[in-house]
Protein backbone atom coordinates (compact mmCIF):
# COMPACT_ATOMS: atom_id res chain seq x y z
CA UNK A 1 0.00 0.00 0.00
CA UNK A 2 1.58 3.15 0.56
CA UNK A 3 3.83 2.69 4.32
CA UNK A 4 1.96 4.89 6.41
CA UNK A 5 1.58 2.62 8.94
CA UNK A 6 4.21 1.88 11.28
CA UNK A 7 5.11 1.45 14.70
CA UNK A 8 6.69 4.19 17.40
CA UNK A 9 9.50 2.46 18.36
CA UNK A 10 10.66 4.43 21.21
CA UNK A 11 7.52 3.17 23.06
CA UNK A 12 8.01 -0.68 22.50
CA UNK A 13 9.54 -3.80 24.08
CA UNK A 14 12.39 -5.25 22.91
CA UNK A 15 9.87 -8.67 22.48
CA UNK A 16 7.88 -6.40 20.45
CA UNK A 17 10.20 -5.09 18.38
CA UNK A 18 11.30 -8.54 17.30
CA UNK A 19 7.37 -9.89 17.05
CA UNK A 20 7.02 -7.25 14.26
CA UNK A 21 10.00 -7.73 12.23
CA UNK A 22 9.28 -11.32 12.28
CA UNK A 23 5.73 -11.14 11.12
CA UNK A 24 7.51 -8.50 8.45
CA UNK A 25 10.06 -11.15 7.87
CA UNK A 26 7.28 -13.75 7.88
CA UNK A 27 5.22 -12.00 5.35
CA UNK A 28 8.12 -11.81 3.15
CA UNK A 29 9.16 -14.96 2.97
CA UNK A 30 5.51 -16.22 2.54
CA UNK A 31 5.48 -13.44 -0.86
CA UNK A 32 8.90 -15.13 -2.28
CA UNK A 33 7.48 -18.76 -1.58
CA UNK A 34 4.33 -18.22 -3.34
CA UNK A 35 5.28 -15.46 -6.02
CA UNK A 36 8.84 -15.14 -6.65
CA UNK A 37 11.10 -12.17 -5.40
CA UNK A 38 9.92 -9.57 -7.66
CA UNK A 39 6.58 -9.58 -5.24
CA UNK A 40 9.04 -9.15 -1.98
CA UNK A 41 10.38 -5.39 -2.98
CA UNK A 42 6.70 -4.65 -2.61
CA UNK A 43 6.08 -5.41 0.71
CA UNK A 44 5.51 -2.55 3.49
CA UNK A 45 4.52 -2.05 7.03
CA UNK A 46 1.13 -1.49 5.97
CA UNK A 47 0.75 -5.13 5.37
CA UNK A 48 2.46 -6.59 8.24
CA UNK A 49 -0.02 -4.73 10.16
CA UNK A 50 -2.48 -6.10 8.11
CA UNK A 51 -1.51 -9.35 8.67
CA UNK A 52 -0.88 -8.63 12.64
CA UNK A 53 -4.20 -8.21 13.13
CA UNK A 54 -6.03 -10.93 11.34
CA UNK A 55 -3.88 -12.94 13.11
CA UNK A 56 -4.28 -11.50 16.26
CA UNK A 57 -7.68 -12.45 16.58
CA UNK A 58 -6.75 -16.23 16.02
CA UNK A 59 -6.84 -18.68 18.77
CA UNK A 60 -3.71 -20.50 17.06
CA UNK A 61 -0.21 -19.38 16.46
CA UNK A 62 1.88 -20.65 14.13
CA UNK A 63 5.20 -19.64 16.22
CA UNK A 64 8.75 -18.61 14.60
CA UNK A 65 11.68 -20.23 13.01
CA UNK A 66 15.21 -18.70 12.36
CA UNK A 67 15.74 -18.70 8.54
CA UNK A 68 18.44 -16.84 6.21
CA UNK A 69 17.40 -14.94 3.48
CA UNK A 70 18.31 -12.12 0.43
CA UNK A 71 18.41 -9.35 3.10
CA UNK A 72 20.05 -11.27 5.65
CA UNK A 73 22.68 -14.17 4.11
CA UNK A 74 24.60 -14.90 6.40
CA UNK A 75 22.99 -14.08 10.05
CA UNK A 76 19.74 -16.00 10.80
CA UNK A 77 16.77 -14.30 11.62
CA UNK A 78 13.68 -15.37 13.86
CA UNK A 79 10.91 -15.19 11.35
CA UNK A 80 7.07 -16.04 11.28
CA UNK A 81 6.45 -19.39 10.31
CA UNK A 82 4.12 -20.21 7.19
CA UNK A 83 0.32 -19.80 8.24
CA UNK A 84 -2.96 -19.13 6.20
CA UNK A 85 -2.90 -15.90 7.36
CA UNK A 86 0.40 -15.08 6.07
CA UNK A 87 -0.57 -16.97 2.97
CA UNK A 88 -3.87 -14.64 3.10
CA UNK A 89 -1.78 -11.55 3.48
CA UNK A 90 0.49 -12.48 0.66
CA UNK A 91 -2.25 -12.60 -1.86
CA UNK A 92 -3.92 -9.29 -0.51
CA UNK A 93 -0.52 -7.66 -1.26
CA UNK A 94 0.07 -8.92 -4.66
CA UNK A 95 -3.60 -7.69 -5.33
CA UNK A 96 -3.11 -4.49 -4.45
CA UNK A 97 0.10 -3.88 -5.73
CA UNK A 98 -1.05 -5.09 -9.02
CA UNK A 99 -4.14 -2.74 -8.78
CA UNK A 100 -2.09 0.14 -7.42
CA UNK A 101 0.02 -0.37 -10.48
CA UNK A 102 -2.46 -0.44 -12.81
CA UNK A 103 -3.60 2.60 -11.24
CA UNK A 104 -0.01 4.42 -12.16
CA UNK A 105 -0.64 2.78 -15.75
CA UNK A 106 -3.09 5.19 -16.39
CA UNK A 107 -2.46 8.31 -14.42
CA UNK A 108 1.17 8.44 -15.12
CA UNK A 109 2.77 9.84 -18.49
CA UNK A 110 6.13 9.18 -20.02
CA UNK A 111 8.53 7.25 -18.28
CA UNK A 112 6.72 6.82 -15.45
CA UNK A 113 3.89 5.09 -17.47
CA UNK A 114 6.18 3.10 -19.41
CA UNK A 115 7.75 2.03 -16.49
CA UNK A 116 4.35 0.88 -14.76
CA UNK A 117 3.36 -0.71 -17.83
CA UNK A 118 6.53 -2.93 -17.71
CA UNK A 119 6.24 -3.69 -13.92
CA UNK A 120 2.73 -5.12 -14.42
CA UNK A 121 3.83 -7.28 -17.71
CA UNK A 122 6.27 -8.92 -14.93
CA UNK A 123 3.38 -8.69 -12.25
CA UNK A 124 0.80 -10.79 -14.68
CA UNK A 125 1.84 -14.20 -13.19
CA UNK A 126 1.52 -13.80 -9.75
CA UNK A 127 -1.27 -11.39 -10.57
CA UNK A 128 -3.12 -14.00 -12.24
CA UNK A 129 -2.12 -16.83 -9.14
CA UNK A 130 -4.33 -14.11 -6.56
CA UNK A 131 -6.77 -13.75 -8.43
CA UNK A 132 -7.75 -17.22 -9.04
CA UNK A 133 -7.17 -17.40 -4.77
CA UNK A 134 -9.00 -14.18 -4.26
CA UNK A 135 -11.99 -13.83 -7.08
CA UNK A 136 -14.34 -12.02 -5.19
CA UNK A 137 -12.02 -9.34 -3.30
CA UNK A 138 -10.48 -8.93 -6.70
CA UNK A 139 -13.66 -8.06 -8.18
CA UNK A 140 -14.51 -5.53 -5.49
CA UNK A 141 -11.38 -3.81 -6.03
CA UNK A 142 -11.60 -3.49 -9.27
CA UNK A 143 -14.98 -1.62 -8.89
CA UNK A 144 -13.62 0.35 -6.22
CA UNK A 145 -10.83 1.86 -8.42
CA UNK A 146 -13.40 1.66 -11.12
CA UNK A 147 -15.52 3.97 -8.99
CA UNK A 148 -12.25 6.47 -7.53
CA UNK A 149 -11.31 7.14 -11.58
CA UNK A 150 -14.50 8.08 -12.36
CA UNK A 151 -14.63 10.29 -9.33
CA UNK A 152 -10.81 11.68 -10.25
CA UNK A 153 -12.10 12.53 -13.83
CA UNK A 154 -14.83 14.28 -12.76
CA UNK A 155 -12.29 16.10 -10.51
CA UNK A 156 -15.00 15.76 -7.80
CA UNK A 157 -14.05 18.26 -4.80
CA UNK A 158 -15.30 16.03 -2.17
CA UNK A 159 -12.97 14.57 0.48
CA UNK A 160 -15.29 11.99 1.96
CA UNK A 161 -16.78 10.43 -1.46
CA UNK A 162 -12.76 9.45 -2.77
CA UNK A 163 -11.86 8.42 0.70
CA UNK A 164 -15.03 6.25 1.10
CA UNK A 165 -14.39 4.41 -2.01
CA UNK A 166 -10.72 3.27 -0.88
CA UNK A 167 -11.82 2.62 2.49
CA UNK A 168 -14.33 0.07 0.96
CA UNK A 169 -11.55 -1.65 -0.97
CA UNK A 170 -9.40 -1.73 2.56
CA UNK A 171 -12.90 -2.74 4.45
CA UNK A 172 -13.10 -5.99 1.33
CA UNK A 173 -9.97 -7.46 2.11
CA UNK A 174 -10.97 -8.78 5.70
CA UNK A 175 -10.98 -12.44 5.41
CA UNK A 176 -14.66 -14.23 4.91
CA UNK A 177 -14.35 -16.86 7.16
CA UNK A 178 -13.89 -15.67 10.23
CA UNK A 179 -17.04 -15.20 13.01
CA UNK A 180 -19.63 -12.57 11.89
CA UNK A 181 -19.27 -10.73 14.73
CA UNK A 182 -15.15 -10.48 14.28
CA UNK A 183 -15.33 -9.94 10.39
CA UNK A 184 -17.76 -6.77 11.34
CA UNK A 185 -15.48 -5.23 13.56
CA UNK A 186 -12.72 -5.67 11.35
CA UNK A 187 -14.19 -4.39 8.46
CA UNK A 188 -15.14 -1.47 10.34
CA UNK A 189 -11.53 -1.17 11.37
CA UNK A 190 -9.95 -1.10 8.32
CA UNK A 191 -12.93 0.92 6.38
CA UNK A 192 -11.11 3.57 8.54
CA UNK A 193 -7.65 2.81 8.15
CA UNK A 194 -8.81 2.92 4.31
CA UNK A 195 -9.99 6.29 4.76
CA UNK A 196 -7.32 7.64 7.05
CA UNK A 197 -4.50 5.98 4.58
CA UNK A 198 -6.29 7.78 1.58
CA UNK A 199 -6.41 11.74 3.06
CA UNK A 200 -3.53 11.00 4.12
CA UNK A 201 -1.93 10.89 1.04
CA UNK A 202 -3.61 13.08 -0.80
CA UNK A 203 -1.99 15.37 1.89
CA UNK A 204 1.13 13.82 1.24
CA UNK A 205 1.13 14.81 -2.28
CA UNK A 206 -0.49 18.28 -2.66
CA UNK A 207 2.88 19.56 -3.63
CA UNK A 208 3.04 17.33 -6.47
CA UNK A 209 -0.57 16.88 -7.69
CA UNK A 210 -0.23 20.64 -7.47
CA UNK A 211 2.52 20.96 -9.58
CA UNK A 212 1.32 18.37 -12.11
CA UNK A 213 -2.12 19.08 -12.01
CA UNK A 214 -3.10 15.56 -10.94
CA UNK A 215 -6.42 15.22 -9.08
CA UNK A 216 -6.44 16.18 -5.27
CA UNK A 217 -9.67 16.38 -3.33
CA UNK A 218 -7.62 18.14 -1.18
CA UNK A 219 -6.38 20.96 -3.39
CA UNK A 220 -10.05 20.60 -5.06
CA UNK A 221 -11.99 20.75 -1.70
CA UNK A 222 -10.66 23.64 -0.22
CA UNK A 223 -9.32 26.01 -3.46
CA UNK A 224 -6.23 25.97 -2.86
CA UNK A 225 -3.87 28.74 -4.77
CA UNK A 226 -0.93 27.15 -3.35
CA UNK A 227 1.21 23.94 -3.09
CA UNK A 228 0.62 24.58 1.09
CA UNK A 229 -1.54 23.06 3.91
CA UNK A 230 -0.93 25.50 6.33
CA UNK A 231 -4.22 27.17 5.84
CA UNK A 232 -6.18 24.42 6.25
CA UNK A 233 -4.34 22.42 8.30
CA UNK A 234 -6.58 22.37 11.35
CA UNK A 235 -9.70 20.86 9.56
CA UNK A 236 -7.57 18.22 7.83
CA UNK A 237 -6.05 17.24 11.28
CA UNK A 238 -10.04 17.17 12.63
CA UNK A 239 -10.82 14.83 9.60
CA UNK A 240 -7.57 12.26 10.33
CA UNK A 241 -8.44 12.42 13.42
CA UNK A 242 -11.53 11.03 13.62
CA UNK A 243 -10.80 8.63 11.11
CA UNK A 244 -8.06 7.28 14.02
CA UNK A 245 -10.55 7.65 16.88
CA UNK A 246 -12.84 5.17 14.91
CA UNK A 247 -9.76 3.16 14.39
CA UNK A 248 -9.10 2.56 17.82
CA UNK A 249 -13.03 2.24 18.34
CA UNK A 250 -13.44 -0.54 16.61
CA UNK A 251 -10.02 -2.41 18.02
CA UNK A 252 -11.16 -2.06 21.27
CA UNK A 253 -14.00 -4.44 20.46
CA UNK A 254 -11.61 -7.16 19.14
CA UNK A 255 -11.49 -10.79 21.48
CA UNK A 256 -7.11 -10.54 20.47
CA UNK A 257 -5.45 -13.54 21.71
CA UNK A 258 -1.62 -11.52 21.23
CA UNK A 259 -0.21 -8.45 20.27
CA UNK A 260 -2.37 -6.18 21.94
CA UNK A 261 0.71 -3.63 23.22
CA UNK A 262 1.83 -4.00 19.77
CA UNK A 263 -1.07 -3.10 17.81
CA UNK A 264 -1.90 -0.40 20.58
CA UNK A 265 1.40 1.15 20.15
CA UNK A 266 0.52 1.73 16.00
CA UNK A 267 -2.82 2.77 16.41
CA UNK A 268 -2.38 4.69 19.23
CA UNK A 269 1.36 6.56 18.81
CA UNK A 270 2.49 5.31 15.28
CA UNK A 271 -0.58 6.42 13.05
CA UNK A 272 -0.77 9.96 15.06
CA UNK A 273 2.97 10.68 14.93
CA UNK A 274 2.87 9.81 10.79
CA UNK A 275 -0.41 12.22 10.74
CA UNK A 276 1.44 15.10 12.50
CA UNK A 277 4.86 14.57 10.15
CA UNK A 278 2.68 14.60 7.31
CA UNK A 279 0.55 17.62 8.04
CA UNK A 280 4.17 19.40 8.97
CA UNK A 281 6.05 18.18 6.39
CA UNK A 282 8.23 16.68 8.02
CA UNK A 283 7.47 13.04 7.12
CA UNK A 284 10.05 10.44 5.42
CA UNK A 285 9.22 7.50 3.66
CA UNK A 286 9.93 4.40 5.88
CA UNK A 287 11.01 6.34 9.29
CA UNK A 288 14.42 7.74 7.31
CA UNK A 289 15.98 4.36 6.77
CA UNK A 290 17.52 3.59 3.65
CA UNK A 291 16.31 -0.63 3.78
CA UNK A 292 12.53 -0.93 4.12
CA UNK A 293 11.84 -3.21 7.03
CA UNK A 294 14.66 -1.93 9.68
CA UNK A 295 12.60 -0.29 12.07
Amino acid sequence: MFGFIRPFKPELRVKEVDRFQAVYCGLCHELKRRYGRLQTYFLSYDMTFFALVIGAVQPSDPGTERCRCDASPFRKKQVACTSSTLSYAADVSVLLTYHKVQDSVQDETGYKRFAARLLRRLMRKAYAKAQAALPALDNTMRACLDDLTALEQAKTPSLDRPADTFARLLSAAVPADYPSDVQRILSQMFYHTGRWIYLLDACADVKDDFASGSYNPIVLRYELQSPEIDSVKQPLERTLERSLLDIHTAYQLLPLYRDQGLIENIIDLGLPLVTRQVLDGTYHANGGHETHGSL
